[in-house]
């Protein structure tokens, strides 16, 4: 091979190696395949008082209710990290008759990690929920036997505090130490895709902060990116055999479009520099720039909430389910820089050796 050759290969080569995904190093991963992977995240719950009615496991097989295997595994397995929060009764012992509950719900982070100042976090997500058929499709409403939770998931938390928020403000005990994200299953609560800056209050609705411009699942970017989905048709049986008087069926019909239930999404979160990213099946959702804000840590928070103080009458079909999870670092742009200035420089010395 001459010398203008290998300068060739290294060039390309270097720079296929630093604009590629795969240069970045795995800080942090989970399939949370076992039911003991749970003891190395730490669970924190809210209201405290309530602590009882919110459950986080793992190794939960979530092809029971017809789900297929999330992306993301080679092994292409079905098991993952199930959260549920104001469960009726009790996560331990749910009841379908609806007993008085609490806004409230959790959030779970992998213990004492520090990912530092820049790290990118995937992770594929499933939120489950019953409705019922209505105009604007299958979601909560009057027929429906309640089901509406916020999914979040945060970046920059202590992983210490439960971030959980009801329909527009921290519950009880609840905590928003880092930049909280919050989406719903069922759309149709007017603020359906939010940003949490450090705080209980959400960013408003703005075409700087939002790609939407919106925060509600009728602006037609979120159609665009999200669709609409049924729920898995084994669930329709699900719903009946667990309580089979409700008005209509709770499971059938499809989403309201632009709605994040029933259907797995690549969920990214990232933060390099003073700047925070949300992305969702490679689509940009929202950013934030984090330089005036106190964040709580260099860790990540996954969780669900209910908005709500009514529960459902269908504890086992209300959750959400997170699997096939990642964390990587940002390559250094200074050290891609740095190895092409080396071979600029190879190439300058070999060239005046061959002219010499």
């Amino acid at each position: 091979m001459t010398f203008r050759h290998l300068r060739s290969f290294l060039c390309v080569s270097i720079l296929g190696y630093c604009a590629s995904p795969a240069a970045a190093a795995i800080l942090y991963s989970a399939n949370f395949d076992n039911a003991a992977d749970i003891s190395g995240w730490t669970v924190n719950k809210a209201p405290t008082a309530n602590a009882a009615n919110q459950g986080a496991i793992t190794g939960f097989d979530y092809s029971t209710f017809g789900i297929p295997a999330a992306p993301g595994n080679a092994a292409n397995d079905t098991f993952g990290m199930r959260l549920r929060a104001n469960v009726p009764g009790g996560d331990a012992a749910p009841v379908t008759t609806r007993p008085a509950g609490t806004t409230s719900g959790l959030s779970v982070s992998p213990t004492g990690q520090n990912f530092g100042s820049d790290y990118v976090v995937t992770f594929y997500a499933w939120s489950n929920f019953n409705g019922a058929p209505n105009a604007s499709g299958l979601a909560d409403n009057a027929n429906s036997e309640g089901g509406t939770n916020n999914v979040m998931m945060a970046i920059g938390t202590s992983g210490t505090v439960p971030l959980v928020v009801g329909n527009t403000a921290l519950v009880t005990n609840g905590v928003m130490d880092g930049v909280g994200f919050a989406t719903t299953g069922d759309g149709g609560i007017t603020n359906d895709y939010r940003i949490y800056p450090a705080s209980g209050t959400f960013t408003p609705a703005n075409a700087t902060n939002y790609s939407a411009g919106a925060t509600g699942n009728t602006a037609a970017y979120y159609q665009g990116v999200f669709g609409t989905h049924t729920a898995p048709a084994a669930q329709l049986a699900l719903s009946t055999a667990e309580y089979g008087s409700d008005a209509s069926n709770t499971q059938a019909g499809s989403t309201q479009a632009g709605a994040f239930g029933f259907a797995w999404h690549k969920v990214e979160m990232s933060k390099f520099g003073n700047t925070v990213n949300w992305n969702v099946d490679d689509f940009p959702i929202a950013n934030l720039n984090v330089s005036t804000l106190t964040l709580g840590g260099n860790n990540l928070a996954l969780g669900v909430s209910d908005v709500n103080t009514s529960t459902t009458r269908h504890p086992s079909l209300l959750f959400t389910v997170f699997d096939n999870l990642t964390v990587t670092n940002i390559p250094e742009p200074a050290s891609c820089t740095l190895i092409g200035l080396s071979i600029a420089a190879i190439g300058l010395v070999c060239g005046r050796r061959r002219g010499a």
